[in-house]
């Protein structure tokens, strides 16, 4: 239960995604949380030396714990620097007032420089600014304090001389804790900055690998995830003669056409509203109203097809190659979900899949097929040839139609980029 609320408090406010555990908002609630645990280390010397300033020291430790409640709630709110501010005055208070009521020279004073320390965690590079007025600020104090413990109550134990070291000593001390607290500031900085680079460049490289809503909630929660799609497209696409192709072709060229075929596949398929599921070889599969559900997936898929017969004729020609591009496209049923521990994958499996697969399969050189589904779905934007049914394995015969080509080219174009 304690631990729970400690997390609670820690984190309020925090991103659900920060560049690391150094991050300005967590540490201004550990801070905050930490003074208020100093501050009530003082009740048992308070209870003990009940006094005339015992009631007063009191009344001051429950107002610290109050106010610097109010830290993790303001930064739960998003107010930030007010939640700064907040813990920075309530701070200087303490100290402030604790050196005033005890009228004596307890170095209480040199808890503003430990503060200082501080001050480099909890200001970003664009804070410079507000970072060296507080410093400042906590090394005036001190020193201040410094000064009037000297001339209100120097000891009449100690010699000038001592008194005027002893005063050179504070001042040394306060401008080493400046020259520190800047470089550790310029050293934390540096980190956060290199931190976000590569929080940056590892989300990059992980949305490479998976849908953007998925990736997100990967991070969220390493929980399983599995989804149902009750309607959704899938396309395959399959060169032709693909492996005399290899046997042609040296390894570069052979990686050069493949990766220009992909290339321009990827720019197609993010275009038209598509999700690339993945490439096994010369295999490409795309699949719409995954993971993000669309009722336009069937349209979006022949826009896509079409699309990608086009790109596929010019790199085929800019590269004097004389080979075709079988294309299926099917809607129907789908599971979606993450598999696999090592080098894991975003999969679909169901009843669209294995049509899709069969329409790709059974298909022709420049040609797309699709099912009786896709052709329902969106026969008012494309013109479709009807093919003699075919026998597919584990399907038995099946109506399939030709997708030659989009009824009003402009048109269509400007409505499936909407969707």
């Amino acid at each position: 239960m304690l631990n729970t609320a400690l997390k609670a408090w820690v984190n309020s406010g925090v991103p659900p995604h920060p560049s690391g555990n150094i991050n300005p908002i967590r540490l201004t609630n550990i801070i905050a949380i930490l003074v208020i645990f100093v501050a009530l280390l003082k009740f048992p010397v308070i209870v003990y030396f009940w006094g005339s300033t015992s009631w007063f020291q009191f009344n001051l430790v429950l107002c610290i714990t109050v106010l610097l409640t109010l830290v993790p709630v303001l930064n739960r709110i998003k107010a930030h620097n007010l939640a700064k501010v907040l813990l920075i005055l309530t701070y200087v208070f303490n100290v402030f007032v604790s050196c005033l009521v005890w009228k004596i020279n307890l170095n209480i004073q040199y808890f503003f420089l430990i503060a200082v320390f501080m001050c480099p965690f909890l200001f970003y590079q664009a804070q410079h600014k507000v970072m060296k007025l507080t410093v400042y600020g906590f090394v005036t104090l001190f020193i201040g304090f410094e000064l009037w413990f000297y001339v209100s109550m120097s000891p009449v134990f100690m010699s000038l001389h001592q008194q005027i070291f002893r005063l050179s000593c504070a001042f040394v001390f306060a401008i080493s804790c400046i020259l520190c607290s800047f470089h550790l500031w310029n050293n934390v900085n540096r980190s956060w900055q290199r931190l976000s680079k590569e929080k940056k460049l590892s989300e990059k490289l992980l949305l490479n690998i998976l849908p953007s809503s998925i990736a997100q909630r990967l991070k969220a929660s390493p929980k399983l995830i599995a989804d149902y799609f009750a309607q959704a497209s899938i396309l395959f696409a399959d060169i032709q003669n693909f492996t005399p192709l290899c046997k042609s072709l040296s390894p570069q060229q052979l990686v050069n056409f493949l990766n220009e075929v992909f290339c321009a596949f990827d720019i197609i398929v993010q275009s038209n509203g598509l999700e690339k599921i993945k490439t096994s070889g010369d295999g490409y599969m795309v699949a719409g109203g995954v993971p993000s559900v669309s009722s336009s997936h069937s349209v979006q898929c022949c826009q896509c097809a079409l699309d990608m017969q086009q790109a596929f004729k010019s790199v085929c020609n800019k590269h004097n190659l004389q080979t075709g591009l079988r294309i299926g496209i099917a809607s129907g049923e789908v599971i979606a979900g993450i598999i696999g521990k090592s080098k894991f994958s975003y999969d679909l499996w169901g009843e669209a899949v294995n049509l899709a697969s069969r329409m790709e399969s059974h298909g022709l050189p420049h040609k797309i097929q699709v099912s009786a589904s896709v052709y329902k779905n969106a026969r008012s934007r494309f013109y479709f040839d009807k093919r003699a049914p075919i026998k597919a394995k584990g399907l038995g015969l099946i109506n399939t139609y030709w997708l030659n080509s989009r009824k009003d080219n402009l048109e269509t174009h400007v409505l499936t980029k909407q969707f």
